[in-house]
């Protein structure tokens, strides 16, 4: 089947329908004084024709120009060559139509491409907190005339084969399991990537996490809880090294009895290659603390990292046997929003007899209470500011490659002061 339709062709299908060739123009152009019956037959007489009729063909027939015109419309470097008057009505009619140009053909034709794949892992689309973040990047990148494309990880692969291609100009990663994978394989192809979270290899965003932790520590502290728990640490994430940073700033100039501390770890950690990590990211003092934690015994406990209500079950456990057995105040400072909705609905069926806030502490980190605004705002998080994080990513991902590092940039957070903790 042939590409584009020429004054031929049109022709041909015009004999074939037995209609006139401004007929014909008309019908394909979908301009909308043409019978719905003649649309059908102008159609059926292509596809016997065996011509694809694409929506670049309308776009032409509806300027009453060549298809060659209209891409030259959409090529920065020929685009001066369209009378501005014709440029104005292909335009016209390509929003009419729907229109946008082939960007994997233009980044083949011009060697470069307007792509930037967003590459999230398949579980996070569901999440309101990545859907949240995909809007904001995807309407920065088109802000900079950039073409935002989503390209979701599977279970299988650490990333979409776009992410990889030739006609993807540059790439912006979320921090997780695949980070060092993914970021070695970019380096490989010649894509260029910005992280949001932290990595030493790649330019990375990410929100202040140490300087909300202190903030959430010291107020558990001096809110008199007895225990606080840690949630997951990994040193293969930047994350949970920062709120470990956050609670040892939080912690230092405490004065009283200090409270107890549980940190669940990941399986075969080797402790003395996690100090050495957390030292040469500048983390000194969740070094020190994460130090502190393995000399003492029962503050770190070895877990298989877990999600959704798998966690919340052993959460629930570890709360009953340290509130409801030994007495203790626990606050609960590691989890996202979303675990900690989750863990909030289990305490208030399951038991409604402790008192959130003083029986038991809970925070978030990542608020994605505006976004869901049928709940009850009562949980404590964090806040920042997504706009301002998705134009420095766009900003880092834009900047010519010889300008670009591997810089590190924060965004400030603020602690929303809710019941929880």
């Amino acid at each position: 089947m042939k590409k584009s339709i020429s004054n031929r062709d049109v022709e041909r299908i015009a004999q074939h329908a037995s209609l006139s060739t401004e007929q014909v123009r008309k019908a394909l152009a979908l301009t909308g004084d043409v019978p719905a019956d003649t649309v059908e037959r102008v159609m059926a007489s292509a596809r016997a024709l065996r011509y694809t009729i694409s929506a670049r063909d309308r776009v032409a027939m509806a300027a009453n120009t060549s298809v060659a015109t209209v891409n030259r419309a959409y090529r920065p470097d020929a685009r001066h060559l369209v009378r501005p008057d014709l440029l104005r009505r292909i335009e016209e009619e390509a929003a009419r139509l729907g229109y946008t140009p082939d960007l994997v053909a233009q980044a083949r034709r011009n060697q470069g491409s307007p792509i930037v794949a967003l590459c999230v892992e398949m579980g996070q689309l569901f999440n309101p907190y990545h859907a949240q973040m995909l809007f904001h990047l995807m309407e920065t990148f088109a802000q900079h005339d950039r073409h935002p494309v989503i390209t979701p990880i599977t279970n299988d692969r650490c990333l979409p084969e776009l992410a990889q291609s030739g006609v993807t100009s540059s790439v912006v990663l979320w921090e997780g399991r695949y980070t060092r994978q993914q970021v070695r394989l970019l380096a490989a192809t010649g894509r260029q990537a910005v992280l949001i979270g932290r990595h030493e290899s790649v330019p990375s965003v990410a929100p202040d996490w140490v300087t909300a932790s202190e903030h959430l520590t010291r107020r558990a502290v001096s809110s008199g809880y007895d225990l606080l728990h840690l949630g997951y640490f990994s040193p293969d994430h930047w994350l949970p090294g920062a709120r470990l940073e956050g609670v040892a700033r939080g912690l230092a100039d405490h004065t009283g009895p200090a409270p107890q501390l549980r940190l669940w770890t990941t399986p075969n950690l080797d402790h003395t290659e996690t100090v050495s990590i957390l030292r040469q990211r500048g983390q000194q003092q969740a070094a020190n603390l994460f130090e502190q934690l393995c000399a003492t015994p029962g503050a770190l406990d070895v877990r298989l990292e877990r999600r959704g209500k798998a966690i919340t079950e052993e959460l629930m456990d570890e709360l009953t046997l340290r509130i409801g057995e030994h007495g203790q105040r626990v606050a609960v400072l590691g989890l996202s929003d979303m675990t900690a909705r989750l863990l909030l609905h289990t305490l208030t069926t399951e038991r409604p007899d402790w008192v959130l806030g003083r029986d038991v502490g809970l925070v978030g980190y990542d608020n994605i209470e505006p976004l869901l605004n049928y709940l009850n705002p009562l949980l404590t998080t964090v806040a920042y500011d997504m706009s301002a994080l998705s134009h420095l990513v766009a900003d880092m991902t834009l900047a010519p490659e010889s300008s670009r590092s591997d810089a590190f940039r924060m965004v400030p957070t603020s602690v929303v002061d809710r019941q929880s903790l």
